[in-house]
């Protein structure tokens, strides 16, 4: 665990001189959760797109609720070293139950048993916390997060967390491209959506696990939704949304941290600030595509599966990987 706190260590000392980064770098408090919301930017961006090709979000909004009473369990049976552990193991559950309800129902159902899921684990978390007494804060700690005082534990816990959620991912991307496209030519090529969407629910419930220690659980939709939304809407093909999701989720988090040291009469919030940049450059990028449409052929199909029925299996000018 410590050999990544020291690499971070080795990295702030390499960046202190670069233009930009002198403020950011002159600390270990400020460079560590850089770094971090460096690290969520990028693989939420990966994830997010993922996430939105499949039409997801709606069970991806279910799992950053479904990981709380992990999350909650972990800080008051185990301590603030035990949450990323307990955490871990209810992504695991939810995200199977969730992969399972949506295989068993059909999709009117998925989304009902979807939304019980969703009520039931959250429920579970807040009677744990509240059964102990929320001290010091730690319920607001846990949703939003407490970014700066971040341990090297919590932080190297957190970024393995998320290499497995990227991982995770990376491996199947190809797979998961193919099923949010044309879901019936990838049964007949063999694949097994069921395990797709299980490997991608775990990548999302990874993804909620690493930002509780530095975002908190609430935050972490909007780092998984905003980017490959932007994405979607100026992207011309699946490689370069996921590349403008990329842009978006490092430059926020880079613009986050400056407003965070920036001089202000009151206490900024670094990890609430990036999500809000992100939001700007979603609302932001609704024109820019507007004019881009008037330039040229700018589109990027609204449905996936919808453009592989609408097209005899091939989506609607759109080009994959």
């Amino acid at each position: 665990m410590m050999v990544i706190a020291e690499l971070v260590e080795a990295l702030r000392l390499l960046v202190q001189g670069v233009p930009g980064l002198t403020t950011l770098a002159s600390a270990p408090y400020l460079f560590r959760p850089l770094v971090m919301l460096v690290v969520l930017g990028v693989v939420c961006a990966i994830v997010g797109v993922a996430v939105n090709l499949r039409c997801a979000e709606f069970q991806a909004e279910a799992l950053v609720h479904a990981v709380f009473p992990g999350i909650v369990a972990g800080a008051v049976y185990l301590g603030t070293e035990g949450i990323v552990p307990a955490a871990s193991l209810a992504g695991v559950v939810a995200a199977a139950v969730l992969t399972w309800v949506g295989y068993r129902a059909r999709r009117e159902a998925s989304e009902a048993g979807t939304a019980v899921v969703l009520t039931t684990f959250f429920s579970v978390g807040l009677v744990l916390l509240l059964a102990k007494g929320d001290m010091s804060g730690q319920l607001e700690a846990l949703m939003f997060g407490r970014l700066l005082s971040a341990t090297d534990a919590k932080f190297s816990q957190a970024v393995l967390v998320s290499v497995v959620a990227l991982v995770l991912v990376a491996l199947t991307w190809k797979e998961q491209v193919l099923l949010a496209f044309d879901q019936v030519g990838a049964w007949a090529g063999g694949l097994r959506p069921l395990a797709l969407d299980l490997l991608l629910n775990m990548s999302v419930a990874a993804i909620v696990v690493s930002s509780s220690v530095a975002v908190g659980t609430l935050l972490a939709i909007g780092y998984i939704i905003l980017p490959a939304a932007t994405g979607r809407v100026l992207g011309r093909s699946v490689r370069s949304m996921t590349l403008i999701a990329l842009g978006v989720g490092v430059v926020s988090a880079y613009l986050g941290m400056l407003a965070a040291v920036a001089p202000s009469p009151h206490p900024v919030s670094p990890q609430a600030v990036v999500v809000l940049i992100m939001a700007v450059f979603l609302v932001a990028a609704v024109p820019v595509r507007s004019v881009l449409t008037r330039v040229g052929p700018w589109r990027l199909t609204d449905s996936p599966r919808q453009a592989a029925q609408d097209g005899a299996g091939r989506p609607e000018k759109v080009v994959a990987p």
